[in-house]
C-alpha cells in the first residue's frame, strides 16, 4: 500500500512588483474584516510586508493557535476567491527567511483554519488551495518561525494554472533541455489504462490523473529527466521512435516502458543510457496522490540533450545560447513576424526570478527571417537560465523556451564519474589537499558527506543522497574552497 510523503520542490514563473502595504495584527476591527487585500492575478506580483510593529496572539478572535510552526509576531491579509476557486499563495524572504502561513476561512470571530504552510520553498511557506467558493473572502496570516524582533517578506496570491489538457497519449506536450515545465496536476481523472487501453504500463499498477509529454533527442548520451511535486507521482517513459507522428500514433499500443517508478515518493528520476540523436521518446507522469499539486519537469543533468525546437514560439527557426570565456552568446532566428515591437531578453539563477538584461527592437512585421543576437558579458558562475519575451506593438507578449547555460566555475574540480550512483573521485587542484566536502541542494539545504582521502583527491559516499543535481562544495587545508556540479543517479 503507498503512503504519502509531502516534500515539495516547486518552479514558478515569477513576475515582481514589489510595493509597502499596510499591515493588520488582526483579521477583524468592530465585526468586520479589516486586514489588507491582497489581489489575486494570473500570474505572481509580490505585496511587501513586515511583521515589525505586530504582536503575537492565539485568541480565537485572531485565528487561535496555528496548526503548525512555532508562533511569532503574525499579520493578516485577505483576498477574494476567483471564479476556478483554485490560488496560490507564495511567499519570499526578506529580513524574514524562516516563515509560516495559515489560510482561513469563515467570518469575523469564529476562523477555520484551511491549511498551514512551513518551509515549502525553502524555509518559506506556500499554499496551493483549491475547491474555495468564488467571490468568497479569504484570511491569510503570517509570522517568522518563533520571531519576536519583526522583519519584512513578500506574499502574492495567484490563480493556479488550468489543468493539464494532455491526459490522453494521442495529444502530448512537448518538453526540452534546460526548460523546466510546471503544470496543475489533474485530480479525480480516470487512469491512463483506462483512458487508452491498449497499452503496455510496466510497473503502474495503477496510472490516475495521467499527463502525457514527448521529446526529441538532439545530441546522445545518457538520459535524465527529474519529476518533483508535493505529494505521491509515479512515470513511465516509452522509446524510441522515429519521428514525433510516429510516437503519438502507437498510442494505445506502446509495449513495455523502458524505464519505469511507482514508488511512494513526491521527486521521481528518469533514466536512460545510449539515447540516440533524432530519436523521440514518450513519457507519463500520473498523479497518485490525487491531490491539487504543482508537478515540474526538467530534462536535466546526462549528457544527452533534446530538441527546443518543438517548443519554440510559432515564427521562430532558431534559439540558442553558447557559453566562451566567460560570457554567453544569445542568438535566434524569426522566419515571420507580426506586429513585434522589441524582445526582451531575460535571465535567471533559478528559472524562478528573472530579470531583463536588455531590450533588441523587432522588425514589426516581415515575412522575411531576421537574425537576432545578444551577449552576457557578465553571467553568473554555475548554471544560468536565458529566455525572451517578445512584445507586440499593442502590449501582448508571448515567452519563448528556457535555456539553460553553465558558466565554469572558479577552481571547478575534476570530478569522476559524473553522473554517479554511488561514489565519486573529485581530484584536488593544484595539489592541495582537500579538508571538507558539502553538497547543496538546488533549494540550498546543506549536507556534509563522508569521504576518504586517495592519491590526487578525494572518495566521495553519495549513497544517501536523493537523486538530483548538487553544487559540491569542498574546503582544502590552505582555508580555500571550489565548487563543481554533481549529479546524483
Amino acid at each position: 500500500m503507498k503512503t504519502r510523503k509531502l516534500l515539495v520542490l516547486s518552479f514558478h514563473i515569477l513576475f515582481f512588483v514589489g510595493f509597502t502595504y499596510g499591515q493588520s495584527n488582526t483579521p477583524c476591527t468592530s465585526g468586520s474584516v479589516s486586514a489588507p487585500s491582497l489581489s489575486v492575478g494570473a500570474s505572481c506580483s509580490f505585496t511587501s510586508g513586515t511583521t515589525t510593529g505586530a504582536t503575537s496572539q492565539t485568541n480565537a478572535a485572531n485565528g487561535g493557535t496555528p496548526l503548525c510552526g512555532s508562533m511569532g509576531l503574525d499579520v493578516w491579509y485577505q483576498f477574494t476567491a476567483p471564479a476556478s476557486g483554485s490560488v496560490n499563495i507564495l511567499t519570499q524572504a526578506g529580513s524574514i527567511s524562516d516563515g509560516v502561513m495559515s489560510l482561513y476561512s469563515g467570518s469575523c470571530g469564529s476562523w477555520t483554519e484551511i491549511d498551514c504552510s512551513d518551509d515549502v520553498s525553502g524555509l518559506m511557506p506556500e499554499i496551493s488551495a483549491s475547491g474555495l467558493t468564488p467571490g468568497a473572502t479569504y484570511l491569510i496570516r503570517f509570522w517568522e518561525y518563533g520571531g519576536t524582533t519583526g522583519g519584512t517578506f513578500d506574499i502574492c496570491v495567484s490563480q493556479l494554472a488550468p489543468p493539464a489538457g494532455n491526459t490522453t497519449c494521442t495529444v502530448q506536450t512537448p518538453i526540452c533541455s534546460g526548460s523546466p515545465i510546471s503544470f496543475t496536476a489533474n485530480t479525480g481523472g480516470s487512469d491512463a489504462s483506462t483512458v487508452n487501453p491498449g497499452n503496455a504500463y510496466g510497473c503502474l499498477s495503477t496510472s490516475p490523473n495521467p499527463s502525457w509529454y514527448y521529446l526529441e533527442i538532439s545530441s546522445g548520451g545518457t538520459l535524465i529527466v527529474d519529476i518533483t511535486a508535493g505529494s505521491d507521482v509515479d512515470f513511465a517513459i516509452w522509446g524510441p521512435f522515429a519521428n514525433v507522428a510516429t510516437g503519438t500514433g502507437a498510442c494505445n499500443s506502446y509495449g513495455a516502458p523502458l524505464d519505469c517508478s511507482y514508488s511512494t515518493s513526491a521527486i521521481e528520476q528518469v533514466n536512460l543510457a545510449g539515447v540516440v540523436s533524432g530519436q523521440v521518446y514518450v513519457l507519463l507522469v500520473t498523479n497518485y496522490a490525487n491531490t491539487v499539486q504543482t508537478i515540474t519537469l526538467n530534462n536535466a543533468g546526462g549528457t544527452a540533450t533534446t530538441n527546443c525546437s518543438i517548443v519554440m514560439p510559432v515564427g521562430f527557426s532558431a534559439w540558442d545560447a553558447v557559453s566562451s570565456g566567460g560570457e554567453v552568446r544569445l542568438s535566434w532566428t524569426t522566419e515571420s513576424e507580426t506586429n513585434n515591437d522589441y524582445f526582451a531578453v531575460q535571465r535567471s539563477q533559478d528559472g524562478l526570478i528573472w530579470e531583463t538584461l536588455g531590450l533588441l527592437e523587432g522588425a514589426g512585421t516581415s515575412s522575411d527571417p531576421h537574425n537576432y543576437s545578444y551577449t552576457d558579458l557578465s553571467p553568473d558562475k554555475g548554471i544560468n537560465y536565458y529566455r525572451l519575451k517578445q512584445v507586440d506593438h499593442n502590449g501582448q507578449s508571448v515567452l519563448s523556451s528556457v535555456l539553460s547555460v553553465k558558466v565554469s566555475l572558479a577552481n571547478e574540480h575534476f570530478i569522476s564519474p559524473n553522473p554517479t550512483k554511488a561514489y565519486a573521485f573529485v581530484g584536488e587542484n593544484g595539489h592541495v589537499k582537500i579538508s571538507s566536502v558539502e553538497l547543496v541542494d538546488n533549494i540550498g539545504r546543506v549536507q556534509v558527506v563522508p569521504f576518504s582521502s586517495v592519491e590526487g583527491g578525494v572518495n566521495v559516499d553519495c549513497r544517501s543522497m536523493s537523486p538530483g543535481t548538487y553544487f559540491l562544495r569542498s574546503v582544502n587545508v590552505m582555508g580555500e574552497s571550489s565548487s563543481s556540479v554533481l549529479v546524483v543517479e
